[in-house]
Order: structure tokens, then sequence, then C-alpha cells
């Protein structure tokens, strides 16, 4: 069995360490232009040829997003930005629109392109076209089903019987995060009412606004589409989470599976990366430990702990997907409260583990910390608190503020410390 990427999102560069750090296999970012996340941290071109040369180090990969919806003025631009990617090395671009990559593989044949689900890769034809003009990897469209998939892939395979030896994986489907209410992302409604683009990388999101219905002859007078005390989410979809159905992903024919989130926080980044990092690699070893109900459960509370709204498998087994009605806010099971910034031995023969502070926490609290290398979170109480001098703390409650404390244990650089809630 080929090895399955797992393929994280990197909205600026800590997330994308904290993406490597985690287990990813390869991280898709976007750089100052022609992305359809403009509003991320995104990276500079210095920052890009330093991502480059980080996964260059690591053995991992980087792909870069050049999926905007093209219009002439924009390919000019476009072609120039690939030039410099393809001097800094990047491992693959991601484009959506036919015109940009039929430019891209005319004009640097030697940069693996990836066609983005923006491009409504639902059929064999489809795809087919753009492997057979190049393209070394398509990203499938969220509406498709498993069966669909399976389909495709043995289409493919029909036609291209050399896909069977390449390296790399050809199809890609997004896995897990947040869904758009527009067929492959195609939605004008952030255009239309406020004025920002979601096709070209500026999406306002209106698809989670509170609507009500209005009466032609009664102006100011609001009426609830559905009966609910708390408003109307007409378009406000699920998040995606395909965590407990690995083995029907990978044997389907999908090469990579890719989580949303370069708006999200580190936090979101390390702890679903790391939950399907751990699936992933009990899949490959152990189908046995996957399928264990404890094992799973386990994954999916991991999955529950940071910011999420309700979760569906969306189209993936012949659904047409799921709204929320009620509200557009999010939950989660526990309090982001910062990350490792040093672990080092201490004379008692244990380790003094300082931590970043992103959260508010007080001596006396009991906290996990995740790990990159664990599978279980690190529990602990915190007996004592002391600041950058040495000072005895009983509340931490300053952003970013050192704060020490002592562990049995060396705790990784960057592992995550939060505590449970709800």
């Amino acid at each position: 069995m080929k090895k399955i990427e797992l393929l994280a999102p990197a909205g600026n560069f800590e997330k994308l360490r904290t993406a490597f750090r985690f287990g990813a296999d390869a991280a898709y970012l976007g750089g100052d232009a022609f992305g359809l996340r403009a509003n991320a941290g995104n990276f500079s071109d210095t920052e890009i040829k330093e991502a480059v040369s980080l996964a260059n180090s690591l053995g991992k990969k980087v792909y870069v997003t050049m999926n905007i919806i093209a219009r002439d003025d924009d390919l000019d631009g476009m072609m120039k930005y690939a030039g410099f990617l393809a001097e800094a090395g990047v491992h693959g671009v991601i484009v959506a629109d036919l015109g940009a990559f039929l430019l891209l593989r005319k004009n640097f044949p030697d940069l693996p392109v990836h066609v983005s689900t923006q491009a409504n890769n639902l059929n064999t034809e489809t795809i087919d076209f753009f492997i057979s003009n190049g393209a070394t990897r398509v990203n499938l469209a969220r509406e498709l089903s498993l069966e669909d998939i399976n389909n495709i892939n043995f289409n493919l395979h029909a036609r291209h019987p050399e896909l069977s030896n390449w390296d790399e994986p050809y199809l890609e489907a997004f896995v897990h995060g947040a869904m758009c209410m527009a067929f492959s992302g195609r939605c004008m409604l952030s255009d239309y009412l406020a004025g920002r683009s979601s096709n070209r990388g500026d999406c306002a999101q209106p698809c989670r606004w509170n609507y009500a219905v209005v009466e032609e002859k009664r102006p100011g007078e609001y009426f609830p589409v559905a009966e609910t005390d708390r408003g109307t989410f007409l378009f406000n979809s699920k998040d995606l989470c395909m965590i407990e159905h690995i083995p029907e992903l990978c044997e389907s024919g999908v090469g990579s599976l890719k989580i949303e989130g370069r708006m999200k926080s580190e936090f979101y980044t390390a702890t679903t990366v790391r939950a399907y990092r751990i699936a992933l690699d009990a899949y490959e070893a152990n189908i046995d430990q996957y399928n264990d109900p404890k094992f799973r459960q386990a994954l999916i509370e991991e999955i529950m702990s940071c910011s999420h709204r309700d979760y569906t498998t969306g189209f993936y087994f012949g659904g047409k997907g799921e709204q929320i009605y009620s509200s557009s806010s999010y939950s989660r099971n526990t309090d982001y409260l910062g990350y490792v910034d040093s672990s080092k031995s201490s004379p008692d023969g244990g380790f003094e583990t300082c931590v970043i502070l992103k959260g508010a926490f007080k001596a006396g609290e009991t906290v996990e910390i995740i790990t990159p290398d664990s599978p279980s979170p690190v529990v602990l109480t915190l007996s004592e608190l002391r600041d950058e001098k040495g000072g005895l703390l009983t509340v931490a409650n300053v952003p970013m503020m050192k704060v020490s404390f002592r562990t049995d244990c060396f705790i990784p650089e960057g592992s995550m410390m939060r505590r449970r809630c709800g």
C-alpha cells in the first residue's frame, strides 16, 4: 500500500511549523497574492523560501495556492509569481482557473501543478483532461461520494496505467474542516452583499449570517423562516469530519487527505493534524487498532477539543450536505492555554517547563499537554507557577507572558497546553 499523504493548512509560518511538528507530510499556504485566503497571515517571498528550506530539511513539502478565478489582467502577474515560486523550489502550485493552468504548463513545464477543488472536479472526463495535460494532482470536488471517487479512480487507471507507478498522490480530497454552502465554493453572496469576492480570496462568509423574511409591503418587519429563539442560519453548513472513515477514503483511491483551515488557530492546526496523524498511522500499521471502538472514540474526543461547528460526513456517503439551522456559533471541550517554549532539566530530577501564555490559568489546576510524539496527552496538576524572574504566581493571566512549572517528563517545544471544559 502506498503511503497516504496528510496535508495540512498553514496560515502563517508558525502554523507551518506546528503542522510539520504534529505530523503533516505536506502543507499548503498562500503568498501575498492570487490565493483564496486574502485575510490569512500568508507568506512573504522571503518566508516562502524559508518554508521550502524547512520542508526540505524535514523531508516534507509545501504547496502554494494560486487558485483565484483569474481575469486577463491577473494572468501576467500570476506567471511572474509562478516564476518566483519555481525558482524558490516549491513542491507544487494549486490553481483553479483553466487559463492559468494552461499557461503554467506552457511556461513552467517542470513546476508541479495541482488543480484546486474550485475547478469543479466531479467526473472522469474533467480529471482526465487535467492529468492528460500535465497536472500532477487533482483535488476532488467536495460534492462527490466515495462511490463516485471509486469509479473515477477505476476509470483513470484504465486510461492511464502509468498512474500505478506515480510516487505522488494524484487524487486529493478534503477530509476535515469548514464546508461551503455553494457548489465547489463558487459563491457570489459575499461579492453581492459585502463587495468582497470569494472567488478572488476575500470572502466575508455571509453564509454564516442570520437571515429572516421581509414581506414587500411591510418593510422593517422580520419573520423567522423557522421557529427558533436564536435566529435562522439558512446557509450555515456543518463542519466536515472523516476521521472515523480513513479506510474508506484510502481504499477509494484518494492519496492525499486534506485538512481545511488556513484562517484557524495554531491550536486547531496542532489538534486536527495530530488526531489525523494518529488515525492514519493506526490504519496503515494496525487496522485492528483503528477499528477498536475505544480508539476511535478517543479520536473523536480529540477532534472535539478545538473550536468547531457540528460535524458531518458531507457528501461522502450519498448525502446532500447538512446545514445548522439554529446557530452560527462554535463549540469545543477544551480551553487553549499556551504552547511550550522550553523544557529543561531541574536539580530535583524533573524538568522545568516554560509555556507562553495564550489563556489564563492558575496554580492548582489540572491541565493537559498534547505533544507531537505521544498519542496520549500529558496530564498534570500545576502545583507551583513562576514568572520569568522566578517569582511565585497564583494566577497567570497576561497574554504572551512566560510561565514555568515543574513536570516529571521532558515536554517537546511547541507542545500545546489545554484545560478541559464543558
